[in-house]
């Protein structure tokens, strides 16, 4: 499957090294819940995508399908079966992965079969993409997959992003601090630099769902695919795209 870079929908994300995280921004347009300029399909639309280490594993969450409310939305809620959703592995921060995991899902509805591959080096890089060879978990939507070391799930969640528009000027530093990282300096004052909400605050996103797509893999076996030791450093973006 090939997609084309007019139809491919990008994230900007968090930067992420195997033993800690950070964030890459690179020349990509980006947007979150519901404002992508491209994307018309709420099931390719990329809300926010999560890195973090668990002990010997790296978990990497992305989330699709923005604002959906409980009930008969959730319920109906599904990957489309023409996207490719993909988590691009970057060593050295140029735009150009080295290595990718890829989701993708046949069928409709919660029937729907999801199949993982990777990670392993793409067969071409930039704004092209083509499903993987080789091994594959398989199995479906919301089940959890396991196999060769990997464990993936995907399907209805709560929104794990939080926000609070109109709450005092944390949110100001959360964001500062998220696109300092993702820029490499310092963004707004040095009193504005802190990934902690004030206490009390509202979550404007509480009570609505979204699609998340979760992997586990362990630090070793990314590390082999990208060519650098288990300690070394690498960043990741996510995006979803069409045939």
């Amino acid at each position: 499957m090939s997609t084309s870079p007019s139809r491919r929908r990008r994230a900007l994300l968090g930067a992420l090294t195997v033993a800690a995280l950070a964030a890459t921004g690179l020349a990509v347009r980006a947007a979150d819940h519901a404002d992508s300029p491209d994307t018309s399909e709420n099931n390719l639309d990329i809300n926010d995508l999560y890195a973090f280490v668990q002990d010997d594993e790296v978990v990497l969450v992305m989330t699709v399908a923005p604002l959906l409310t409980p009930g008969e939305m959730t319920s109906r809620a599904a990957l489309n079966p023409r996207g490719l959703y993909e988590f691009k592995l970057d060593v050295e921060r140029d735009g150009v992965a080295e290595a990718v995991i890829q989701v993708a899902t046949a069928g409709l509805g919660s029937s729907q079969t999801v199949t993982v591959r990777g990670p392993a080096t793409p067969e071409s890089g930039g704004t092209m993409s083509r499903v993987l060879p080789g091994p594959s978990l398989k199995g479906r939507f919301g089940d959890v997959l396991s196999g060769h070391g990997i464990t993936a799930w995907a399907g209805p969640s709560d929104d794990p992003f939080f926000i609070d528009l109109f709450g005092d000027r944390s949110l100001t530093s959360v964001l500062n601090a998220a696109y300092g990282a993702a820029l490499g300096r310092t963004i707004g004052s040095p009193d504005e630099q802190t990934l902690a909400f004030a206490d009390p605050a509202t979550d404007d996103l509480a009570g609505l769902n979204v699609i998340s797509i979760v992997v586990q893999v362990p630090r070793s076996t990314l590390a082999e695919a990208l060519g650098i030791s288990p300690q070394g450093t690498f960043f990741v973006w996510a995006t979803t795209s069409v045939r």
